[in-house]
């Protein structure tokens, strides 16, 4: 043997094709169990099939790179050469399903993105009723020169609840400071509350007598014809 270099080649190669035969072998058996669970057309059958025919190709290739490099250690150049046209056969296969694994490409991409989407909804659906809760009862109060103020609250069941307070100030020398709850729990007593909370911050600016910004604020809520809330 006067190719020594092509005979671990040939070794290197027969060893990485064994390898993605068995990567090959494991995503063949993903394929067909998903194919069998949710059809042949499925998005998720598409790419698992996607993915085995792709290491399928790189077993090929290896597999006739062995081949053609044990020969070519061994026999003739010219002979050589012709072994070495073997790997037209990976090559014509690539150009073949170029069409399809770019469609498969695609395919994948699309999904990561879905997926990245529903994250992301699932993400701020979790985070929205901490901040809106946060509105409400906020964590920390202004600072305001010459008075000073403290909070201890806890908080009712579930984080959409009617539980509200506030304080602002309504004139240079003046701060209002607001402790409402709303009956019931869940979205719509916290709705109201957030409703109660905003419109007393502009009838207490309005209004000098906090009885007269209650009275404003009492009528507006009537309007919304919610008698089975109290405030």
């Amino acid at each position: 043997m006067d190719k020594p270099i092509l005979a671990v080649v040939a070794v290197a190669a027969l060893v990485a094709a064994l390898v993605w035969g068995r990567s090959a072998r494991r995503l063949q058996r993903v394929w067909q169990r998903v194919g069998d669970e949710l059809g042949p057309e499925a998005d998720a059958t598409v790419l698992a099939r996607s993915a085995y025919r792709k290491e399928l190709h790189t077993v090929t290739l290896y597999a006739v790179l062995a081949v053609a490099s044990a020969f070519s250690a061994t026999w003739e150049q010219r002979d050589a050469d012709m072994v070495f046209g073997f790997v037209l056969v990976p090559v014509v296969l690539s150009i073949l399903f170029g069409r399809d694994f770019r469609r498969e490409a695609r395919l994948a991409e699309d999904r990561i993105l879905l997926e990245r989407r529903a994250e992301e909804v699932l993400s701020q659906e979790e985070l929205a009723p901490r901040r809106w809760a946060a509105r409400l009862a906020p964590d920390d109060l202004p600072d305001f020169a010459g008075f000073e103020l403290g909070r201890v609250y806890q908080a009712g069941t579930g984080l959409m609840a009617g539980d509200f307070y506030d304080v602002f100030r309504v004139a240079p020398t003046r701060i209002a400071a607001v402790i409402g709850d709303v009956t019931g729990h869940g979205i719509e007593p916290s709705i109201t509350a957030f409703q109660a909370k905003y419109l007393l911050r502009v009838f207490l600016r309005q209004y000098r007598d906090p009885a007269q910004a209650l009275e404003e604020l009492n009528r507006q809520m009537s309007a919304l014809e919610r008698a089975e809330e109290l405030i």
